[in-house]
């Protein structure tokens, strides 16, 4: 088996953080229409973009289970695979 360092908890978290702001402005949403349709408050959802609070499991299932944003789950999660082509970054993460 090879030997593959996992990255740290804050390492996966910051990236994840990138990827929902960028995922929320490219859906052409203000942080109060997000965090609505999230039915999490605008702060909270300002909390997880700026890296005040991490982004758990709780934001992830709410977010698997809101139509229109399952299928940017995984792509949320590990920044890999198919990435939905109206949030595809300009750079590499």
């Amino acid at each position: 088996m090879p030997n593959t360092e996992m990255p740290s908890m804050t390492t996966l978290n910051d990236s994840t953080r990138q990827r929902l702001r960028q995922l929320r402005e490219a859906l052409r949403l203000s942080r109060p229409k997000f965090a609505a349709q999230l039915d999490i408050p605008p702060t909270t959802l300002k909390n997880y973009e700026l890296g005040y609070r991490e982004i758990g499991g709780g934001l992830l299932l709410r977010i698997i289970n809101t139509p229109g944003l399952s299928d940017y789950a995984v792509w949320l999660m590990k920044g890999s695979l198919i990435i939905p082509e109206q949030v595809r970054p300009t750079h590499p993460n």
